[in-house]
C-alpha cells in the first residue's frame, strides 16, 4: 500500500470527478488525514486573504472552524463505514473525502471570484452556487461509497452518503464559522464630518423655497399649442453618472426639442445642492403638483425621466451623503402623478429592474420606457462610468437621430442588445408600454417640432452653468 501523500490528493480528485478507483487506491493510510487537514488550513487562509480588507489582521480563530469541519468529516466517514458494515475503512474514507474536499474548496473559490466580476451577481447567485456544490459533494460521496463497498445495496450506500453529506456540510450552510481575518480595528473615534456648508437640517428646510423658485422660472403655457414639460430626477448622489445624465437630458430637450423654460431637474449631487432642488420623494410630489398647475391638463405632455440604481423590489435608490431619504416605489410615483392631475405622460426609467414600474404606471395616457426587464439589471453605472448603457443609447445616440420617442426606443434597444452581447452580459431587455391614445398625442407634439441640430457629449465647457438656470 502506497504511503505517497500526493497520490492521496490525486485519488481525492478522481473521486470528485466520479472516476473509478482501482482496488489499491481504495485503501489509504490514516495518517494522511492530518497533513491534508494542514493543507486545508493553509487553503482557507489563502482564500480569506483574497477577500479580506487591507487592514484586517490575521487571527487564529479560523482554526477552530477548520478543526470542527475536519472532525465532522472524520465522524461522517466513520459513521458511513459502520452503516455499510465496513468499519475498517473509516480512515480510508476520511482521507479520500478530505482530499476531495480540498479540490472542491479550490473550485468554490474560483467560482465565487468569477461570479463576483458579473454585474448581476447577488446573494441569490451565491446561494445557487453553494447548492450546486453541495449536490456535487453528495454525488461524489455516493460514488466513493460505491467504490469502497460495492457489495452493499445501492439504497444503503445512498442513505449513508446523504447522512455524511449533511453532517460534513453542516458548518457551511447552518453555522456562522470563525474566520482567519478579524474585524478591522478602530483607528479613531472622530465623528464623520458633514462635507457641505449647509447642515442637513438647513439643506432640507431650503427645499420648498428652492423648488418654488424653479417652478416660478418656468415659461408660461402657450394655449395655441401642445406644450411639453420635462421633469428629470437623478436619485443617487454618490456617482457622477446620474448627474451627467440629468445635465445632458435637460440640455437635449431644451436645445434640440425647443423646450427652453419648460424643463426642471431634481438632482442629488454634492456639487449642486445650492442650485437645484434635491431628488427626494417629497420634491418629486411637489414638482409634479407644480407642473400640473402650470400645464394645460387637457392637452400638454409631461416627460418624466428618472435615473438611479434600482432594486429587485422595484425601488429607485435615493441617496445624498447618507441622509435618511425615502426610496421611490412604483406606487409612490403612481400616486404622485395622480395627485398632479397630469393626463398625458411619457415616463422613462433608467435603472436596474426598472421594468417593474410598467405594471402600475402604464395606461392609455402614459407611455412607459424602461432600461431593463422587471427581473434584469441594466448596465453602465459606477464611479468609472459617464453614462449608463441605456442612457447613452437612447438619449445621446437615438434621440440625436430622430425626435420620435418610439423610434428612438427601437434604435436604443438594438444598440444595448448588441453591446451587451459583445460583452457577454445577461441581456437587460429594455421595455416599452404604449397605447394608440398616447401615441396620437405624441404625433401631434412631433408635428409641431422644428428639430435643432444634434447635441454632442460631453457637453461643451463653454455652456452656461446649468445650476444657474
Amino acid at each position: 500500500m502506497s504511503t505517497d501523500l500526493p497520490r492521496s490528493l490525486l485519488i481525492g480528485l478522481r473521486m470528485l470527478l466520479l472516476r473509478p478507483l482501482a482496488p489499491a487506491e481504495r485503501l489509504r493510510p490514516g495518517w494522511h488525514y492530518w497533513p491534508l487537514f494542514a493543507m486545508q488550513v493553509l487553503l482557507s487562509i489563502a482564500i480569506e486573504s483574497y477577500w479580506a480588507y487591507a487592514n484586517q489582521p490575521l487571527s487564529a480563530n479560523g482554526l477552530q472552524s477548520d478543526a470542527f469541519i475536519a472532525l465532522l468529516l472524520l465522524a461522517s466517514a466513520t459513521l458511513a463505514a459502520m452503516l455499510l458494515r465496513r468499519p475498517v475503512l473509516g480512515w480510508s474514507l476520511a482521507v479520500i473525502w478530505i482530499a476531495a474536499g480540498l479540490w472542491l474548496t479550490v473550485l468554490w473559490a474560483l467560482l465565487e471570484a468569477a461570479l463576483w466580476q458579473l454585474d448581476w451577481y447577488s446573494q441569490r447567485a451565491h446561494q445557487i452556487s453553494m447548492a450546486v456544490l453541495l449536490g456535487w459533494w453528495l454525488l461524489a460521496l455516493w460514488h466513493s461509497l460505491g467504490q469502497i463497498a460495492p457489495e452493499r445495496p445501492a439504497p444503503h450506500r445512498f442513505a449513508a452518503a446523504v447522512l455524511a453529506a449533511a453532517l460534513s456540510a453542516l458548518p457551511v450552510f447552518a453555522l456562522d464559522p470563525e474566520t482567519y481575518y478579524g474585524p478591522v480595528p478602530p483607528t479613531a473615534t472622530v465623528e464623520p464630518v458633514w462635507p457641505l456648508a449647509q447642515s442637513p437640517e438647513v439643506l432640507l428646510m431650503a427645499q420648498h423655497e428652492l423648488l418654488q423658485r424653479r417652478l416660478a422660472d418656468l415659461a408660461p403655457q402657450d394655449p395655441e399649442r401642445l406644450d411639453a414639460y420635462l421633469l428629470a430626477f437623478g436619485g443617487d448622489g454618490s456617482e457622477d453618472v446620474f448627474r451627467n445624465e440629468i445635465d445632458y437630458v435637460q440640455e437635449l430637450f431644451e436645445r434640440r426639442f425647443d423646450m427652453q423654460g419648460r424643463t426642471l431637474a431634481l438632482l442629488n449631487h454634492p456639487s449642486t445642492v445650492t442650485g437645484r432642488p434635491l431628488a427626494t420623494l417629497s420634491n418629486l410630489r411637489a414638482a409634479l403638483k407644480g407642473l400640473g398647475e402650470r400645464m394645460d391638463l387637457e392637452q400638454d405632455l409631461l416627460l418624466l425621466f428618472l435615473t438611479s440604481h434600482g432594486s429587485e423590489n422595484h425601488e429607485l435608490y435615493v441617496n445624498l451623503l447618507g441622509l435618511p431619504l425615502d426610496q421611490v416605489k412604483p406606487a409612490d410615483l403612481k400616486q404622485a402623478l395622480a395627485d398632479s392631475g397630469i393626463r398625458w405622460k411619457v415616463l422613462i426609467v433608467s435603472a436596474c429592474y426598472s421594468g417593474g414600474f410598467i405594471e402600475q404606471l402604464a395606461d392609455n395616457r402614459t407611455l412607459v420606457i424602461t432600461a431593463a426587464r422587471a427581473d434584469r439589471t441594466s448596465f453602465g453605472c459606477g464611479p468609472d462610468s459617464d453614462f449608463s448603457y441605456f442612457g447613452r443609447a437612447y438619449f445621446i445616440n437615438a434621440l440625436n437621430q430622430t425626435t420620435d420617442l418610439l423610434t428612438a426606443f427601437e434604435l436604443a434597444k438594438t444598440e444595448v442588445t448588441r453591446r451587451e452581447g459583445d460583452e457577454e452580459r445577461l441581456a437587460s431587455e429594455p421595455q416599452i408600454a404604449s397605447s394608440p391614445l398616447i401615441e396620437a398625442v405624441l404625433d401631434l407634439w412631433q408635428s409641431q417640432l422644428d428639430p435643432r441640430p444634434p447635441l454632442r457629449w460631453p457637453l461643451s465647457e463653454a455652456m452656461p452653468d446649468i445650476d444657474s438656470k
